[in-house]
Formats: structure tokens, C-alpha cells, sequence
């Protein structure tokens, strides 16, 4: 009986061997596969965010360009109602 359990531990041991270095190889590749796909999704990350940034400061440039425009503007139509003021002025100071 002993031979029996002998002979039937040799024959299984190198399938049981092959069968553990094929489940390491599948775990390797596994491994590496969610490594390129970890490395995929943050260069994806990464273009989405430059995206995002450049975006921003195009929108922060073209904020920046219409607030200009805009104190400008008012500052031109301050000096046309201080001269219309000026002008409405002259005649009641002549007048007294």
C-alpha cells in the first residue's frame, strides 16, 4: 500500500508543479497587465487635467481681456459725462 501511495505521489507531483508555475505565470501576466493599464488610465489623467488647465487659462485670458475692455470703456464714458458736466456748468456761471 505504501508503494501504491509512493507511486501515485510521483506521478502527481510534477502536474501539481506544473500547475502552480502555470498559475504563478498567469498571476505575472495579470500583474503586469494592470500595470499598463494603471500606467494608460494616469497618462489619461494626466491629458484630461492638461486639457482641463489649458482651458482655464484660456478662459482666464479672455476674462482678463473683456475686464480691461470694460474699464476702459467706462473710464472713456466717465470722461465724456465729467466734459458734458463741465459744458452744462459754463452757461449758469456766465449767467451770474
Amino acid at each position: 500500500m505504501k508503494y501504491v501511495v509512493v507511486i501515485a505521489l510521483l506521478a502527481v507531483m510534477p502536474a501539481l508543479a506544473d500547475w502552480r508555475c502555470k498559475g504563478r505565470e498567469q498571476s505575472r501576466q495579470a500583474v503586469a497587465e494592470a500595470r499598463r493599464a494603471r500606467g494608460e488610465a494616469m497618462r489619461e489623467v494626466a491629458r484630461a487635467r492638461r486639457g482641463v488647465l489649458r482651458e482655464l487659462d484660456s478662459a482666464h485670458r479672455e476674462w482678463r481681456t473683456e475686464l480691461r475692455q470694460a474699464q476702459t470703456e467706462v473710464a472713456r464714458e466717465m470722461r465724456q459725462f465729467h466734459e458734458e458736466m463741465r459744458r452744462a456748468g459754463r452757461p449758469f456761471r456766465t449767467w451770474r
